[in-house]
Formats: C-alpha cells, sequence, structure tokens
C-alpha cells in the first residue's frame, strides 16, 4: 500500500492520522495528530510479558510498547500512546478484518498507554449526561441502543467508552454493531442496512452516525449493567458500591492488556470513583426478551429513577 496517503480521523478523543482509510471513523481536519497509523513490513521488537490466547492470539507488553498478533491477519505495534504501526499478513486481500483489530485491541492498548481506560460498553447522552450500558456479550447492549435511538434518544457510542480519571467519558467512533437478528426485531428503517459487514462471513453490520456523532466528553450519572437470566420478566435492583466494584471491572475492556502496577492503579482508581458516584442498577432479562419491552424497561430507569 502507498505511504503517502493520509487520511485524518477523530476517534477515542483523538486526533488520528492513518495511511489506510477508516470508514469507521469520523474524517477530521488538525494540525497535529495524536496517534499516527502506518503500514510497514516489519515492526519493531518487543521484550516484555508474553501472553497467548486458545485461539493463537499473541500479546507481548512492556510499559511502551504492545505486540499483537492475528494469525493469519497481521502483526500490530503500538507504542508511547501515539504510533500504530500495522504488518498485514502477506495473503490478507480484506482491509476491513485489519481495521477490525486496530479498532479494538490495538486502540485498548493505545488508550492504557495514554492512562484512560476502555470501557466495554454503549452509550446514551442525557442532559449533558451518559448513561453506560454494559453486560456480557450477547446480553442486548447494542440491541438496547438501538432501541432508544428509535426511539428518539440521543445515541453516543457503542461497544468502547474512553473514561479519564476525572470520570469523564468519551466515544469511540460512530458505528453501531447489530446482529441480523436484531436488526429484524429492531423492525426499523434506521438499521435495516446490511451493507456493512463488520467482518467476512459474519451476520453481523455497521449501522453509521457520522453526521450526528457527538466528540465532547461528559461526566457520567448511570449506569446499567444487561444479564440474562432464568426469570419470567425484566428485574432490576440498584448496586451497591462494592458489588459495583467488581461488576465493573468486568466491564474494562481488553483486561489482557493491564499487566504492570501503574495500570492497575489506574484501573483500580476509575472503577472505584465509577462505583461511589453513580447510579448503578443491574437489569436481568429473559432469556427470550421482547426487544421493545427491554427498551421501555431502560427508558425507565434512565428517565425516571432518582
Amino acid at each position: 500500500m502507498s505511504t503517502t496517503s493520509s487520511y485524518k480521523y477523530w476517534g477515542f478523543g483523538l486526533h488520528i492520522e492513518s495511511e489506510i482509510e477508516f470508514p469507521e471513523l469520523k474524517p477530521a481536519t488538525f494540525e497535529t495528530a495524536d496517534v499516527k497509523i502506518s503500514m510497514a513490513a516489519g515492526i519493531p521488537d518487543v521484550k516484555g510479558i508474553e501472553q497467548v490466547t486458545p485461539a493463537g492470539l499473541r500479546y507481548i507488553l512492556n510499559d511502551a510498547q504492545l505486540l499483537f498478533e492475528v494469525p493469519d491477519v497481521a502483526r500490530y505495534f503500538a507504542q508511547n500512546g501515539d504510533t500504530i504501526i500495522i504488518d498485514p499478513d502477506s495473503g490478507l486481500t480484506e482491509t476491513r478484518v485489519l481495521r477490525l483489530f486496530v479498532l479494538a485491541t490495538v486502540f485498548a492498548g493505545i488508550l492504557l498507554q495514554r492512562e484512560q481506560l476502555p470501557l466495554h460498553a454503549s452509550a446514551i447522552l442525557n442532559n449533558g449526561e451518559l448513561v453506560l450500558i454494559c453486560g456480557d456479550s450477547g446480553a442486548g447492549k447494542s440491541t438496547t441502543l438501538a432501541g432508544l435511538i428509535k426511539n428518539g434518544h440521543s445515541v453516543f457510542s457503542d461497544d468502547i467508552v474512553v473514561v479519564n480519571k476525572n470520570i469523564s467519558a468519551m466515544a469511540s467512533y460512530p458505528m453501531i454493531k447489530l446482529w441480523e437478528d436484531a436488526q429484524d426485531k429492531l423492525d426499523h428503517d434506521d438499521f435495516d442496512d446490511k451493507s456493512f459487514v463488520i467482518k467476512p462471513g459474519m451476520n453481523k453490520y455497521g449501522i453509521f452516525f457520522h453526521d450526528i456523532f457527538d466528540t465532547g466528553s461528559y461526566p457520567v450519572k448511570k449506569i446499567l449493567i444487561l444479564k440474562k437470566g432464568d426469570v419470567a420478566q425484566i428485574r432490576s435492583e440498584e448496586v451497591t458500591a462494592a458489588a459495583a466494584f467488581s461488576e465493573l471491572n468486568r466491564q474494562v475492556y481488553r483486561p489482557v492488556l493491564i499487566h504492570n502496577n501503574k495500570l492497575q492503579v489506574l484501573r483500580f482508581g476509575i472503577i472505584s470513583a465509577l462505583a461511589n458516584t453513580c447510579k448503578i442498577y443491574q437489569v436481568t432479562r429473559p432469556v427470550t426478551c421482547n426487544v421493545d419491552s427491554l427498551v421501555a424497561y431502560v427508558e425507565h430507569l434512565v428517565y425516571h429513577e432518582s
């Protein structure tokens, strides 16, 4: 790929300059980039803590660097919170897969190097304050977010929010990821586009909202933690600070990257502050649940609970 191309974006609270296009990010104009993304055949050697997952993903971490290897896709290098280098596999022909890992694990590494905490959460903006929607994979975060948007509420972020030490948060990028069955259940024109496949062979699609994407930083007011459970109907309970700490700790995005004492302290400080200053509710829903009913229940917690 040409090294002369230069694309400028906003994402994760950062000005990003890249040699490859990222349609998922919001185009931006700026003089100085916070993060630069380049392509290279070969990347610097990294020495540090090494971990390999059962899926073959390989991480090597030290205080300033991350080497992340994805078999048959690429080797990724992130350094000092401002540099990303991508060395793609020679057989890779789909740049969408290449970008997918940049917008997930690699940027999580960049954010942690910048002493910011990525949380696995969707979010809406309400009167200048954020409501985060967390939960395990498959709990319905993105579907609930889409349902709230369908009802006229202000989308902020899907999948990842970036939390600073002052407990304000920024959005990741202007795209909602929805499984095809969720699109069918929502039954709304805003969410029926299947032209942007998240990953080849996967029936999950990206829905863009570039035009209304908010690049501001806002305080977090409430956090809803969605769970599937053996219950007959949707129910909720306010979570105490101690229990909230444990639950929120599980929502840290790519916790494998928190490898040293400095990052452990960062995580502890931010999670503790969220647990002690936000209203936090656990929302348990049946395994089979009507989307409109879940959205209506969440709306009540967002707008009517104190």
